[in-house]
């Protein structure tokens, strides 16, 4: 796809607006400078107005503090266009389809409509989705362009690293999404083919499922005709069925119980126990009653014996009656007194009167009543508990029957599932003769030969490791070393090396497979419509940083690096006749690069002292 970037262009609170570039096509652009002056935030900047998620752009620097927007001027596909988003409100956006920058910056589209215009650019439409889901992307997600770009860049941090080759693939939508893009930006297989393996794969486990219920209903049924006889007993045990049924009618009978399962019905004791406690508080009342009566009578007796008491010098004076005044009719009131008192004595002396005794007998009856009550009660009550466990233990019974007579009433569901699985079987062999096999191998081969000519062609040699050539690991996604004298398959992880030593050997490796993956992209038999022609690095002399300046031989190391971007912009003009940009951000002096005399770098701005991306006199 034809790319390259012209601008980059700030602009800032107070109204000024600056312009970084221009850049141009073919080159490999340059902008060095010291630390902290804002080389690093230029990705930051590219990746925000191509529509991440988040603004990453440096924060804390008082410089970019002070921008408000930020804008990308680029040419794509024979046209010039302009993207600006606000520093702070992400979704206001600038656009314009004529490459225009304004002066004042205003929002006038929407981010779904720019999604849409760079979607068309990068050949992406609605046909081109993930056919699979994971743990971040979700299946028939609509690819975004934002991946294709994961082979445009280089951070400071990944360009040397030693086990990570990508921006972002440490990210988890990227690092989901790596391998599907990579296999289609090095033309290994088609969104078609793609979506055709996973749903084969569908396909596949749906038979696996399938496949698993046949013969969990197969293995149910066998299980289950040794089960009968342990149910049928269990059954009976329970007072389900009757114990003299064969054992088809026993299982009729079983099923005929579990349709009606809401009918089932316990002997009822409540009534009984109801009429007993009624009774039982009847007599109990009663035996009150008669030992109130008793209580009573008992008083009435005590209070006659102290009658006596208050009764007994009546005998005396009845014994000196005559030495007592003789008074007319005392004598007679005496004696009258005294046979009361023999007559009280007399009635207290007797045990007890025969309405007394009945009532004790009676007292005695109801008491023997209430025991018997009292026991029945309880019996019944104990029998009532125990009816209850039963029919527990019967509706729990019928539960788990009821999963169990699944299989047995229904003895024809495997074959639909048979017929479902022929169903399958078909579409997965009509599909298997559409599907074009994944073959990397060839395509990895001619990446390995074009990363070993590229290392080749500046006469570089990875330090302590002569003799071996880059090969890219494709699942690890890393790139390990091999002998060249060995013919070996690259996955084989016994005969290659992962851990490659210095940061120097790495910055070259990660050089040589990013070049080499272009001329892949632009040598297939049809040319990546989704992968834009342009690279930026940021800081390539990272390893050399501390000591370029000092040693001749690590200065001879960098120039090295920088000879393989300059012949990789040769190859693309004058063997492919096609068109790249590469942007490089440095710490070297620009005269240093100079004196080389490389064909292809232009100086885009050096920043000493009070230069930068924006300079502090524009602050003001």
């Amino acid at each position: 796809m034809k790319f390259y970037l012209k601008k980059i262009v700030l602009w800032l609170d107070n109204g000024y607006k600056r312009e970084l570039g221009e850049f141009e096509n073919n080159k490999v652009n340059i902008i060095t400078g010291d630390p902290s002056k804002g080389k690093s935030s230029i990705l930051e900047i590219l990746d925000y107005c191509f529509l991440s998620s988040e603004n990453t752009i440096v924060q804390g620097d008082d410089y970019i503090e002070r921008v408000e927007w930020f804008g990308i001027n680029f040419w794509i596909n024979d046209k010039t266009l302009t993207i600006a988003r606000h520093s702070t409100n992400k979704n206001d956006y600038y656009f314009s389809s004529a490459g225009e920058i304004p002066e004042k910056i205003y929002s006038n589209i929407k981010e779904e409509n720019i999604k849409n215009v760079l979607h068309s650019e990068f050949s992406i439409n609605d046909n081109v989705k993930f056919p699979f889901g994971g743990n971040i992307i979700k299946k028939n997600t609509k690819i975004s362009h934002r991946y294709f770009m994961l082979f445009n860049t280089q951070t400071r941090d990944v360009l040397s690293h030693n086990k990570v080759l990508f921006d972002k693939q440490t990210d988890l939508k990227y690092q989901e999404a790596l391998i599907r893009i990579l296999d289609i930006a090095l033309g290994v297989t088609t969104i078609d083919n793609m979506i055709k393996n996973e749903k084969l794969k569908e396909l596949e486990s749906k038979k696996d499922r399938i496949e698993g219920k046949i013969d969990f209903f197969k293995t149910k049924k066998d299980n289950f005709i040794e089960e009968k006889t342990k149910l049928i007993n269990e059954a009976k045990a329970l007072n389900l069925i009757k114990n003299n049924l064969s054992v088809d009618e026993s299982m009729n009978e079983l099923l005929n119980t579990l349709n009606n399962i809401n009918q089932l019905e316990l002997i009822d004791n409540s009534s009984e126990i109801a009429n007993l406690e009624k009774r039982k508080l009847e007599l109990k009342l009663k035996l009150s009653k008669y030992n109130k009566y008793k209580t009573q009578y008992k008083k009435y007796k005590e209070s006659l014996q102290k009658d006596i008491d208050s009764l007994k010098p009546i005998s005396y004076i009845n014994s000196k009656m005559d030495e007592i005044l003789q008074l007319n009719g005392f004598k007679n009131i005496v004696e009258s007194i005294e046979q009361e008192l023999i007559n009280i004595k007399n009635f207290v002396s007797n045990k007890e009167l025969p309405a007394i005794r009945e009532l004790d007998l009676e007292i005695k009856e109801i008491n023997t009543n209430l025991i018997s009550i009292e026991k029945n009660i309880e019996n019944l009550s104990n029998h009532e508990i125990e009816l209850d466990k039963l029919k527990s233990k019967q509706l729990m019974f019928l539960g788990e029957l009821k999963s169990i007579l699944k299989i047995y009433q229904t003895k024809n569901e495997d074959t639909n599932y048979a017929h479902e699985l022929n169903e399958i079987d078909t579409q997965i062999k009509n599909l298997k003769k559409e599907i074009i096999p994944i073959d990397r191998s060839d395509t990895l081969d001619t990446l390995s030969e074009y990363m070993q000519s590229i290392l080749k062609d500046v006469q570089f040699n990875l330090r302590g490791y002569s003799g071996y050539k880059p090969v890219f690991d494709f699942k690890d996604r890393l790139i390990k070393l091999k002998k060249v004298d060995k013919v070996i398959e690259i996955e084989d992880d016994t005969e290659t090396i992962k851990n490659i030593g210095s940061s120097s050997n790495h910055l070259f490796l990660h050089l040589a497979f990013f070049t080499a993956l272009h001329r892949l992209f632009i040598n297939k038999i049809e040319p990546s419509h989704f992968i834009p022609q342009f690279l930026i690095l940021d800081q390539p002399d990272s390893p050399f940083y501390e000591t370029v300046s000092e040693s001749s031989e690590e200065k001879d190391l960098f120039m090295k690096s920088l000879k393989i971007l300059d012949n990789h912009i040769e190859y693309f003009n004058n063997v492919l006749n096609k068109d790249f940009q590469i942007i490089v951000l440095e710490h070297i002096e620009w005269k240093e690069i100079e004196n080389e005399k490389f064909k292809h770098y232009k100086l885009i701005e050096e920043w000493r002292e009070g230069s930068g991306l924006i300079p502090p006199e524009r602050l003001l």
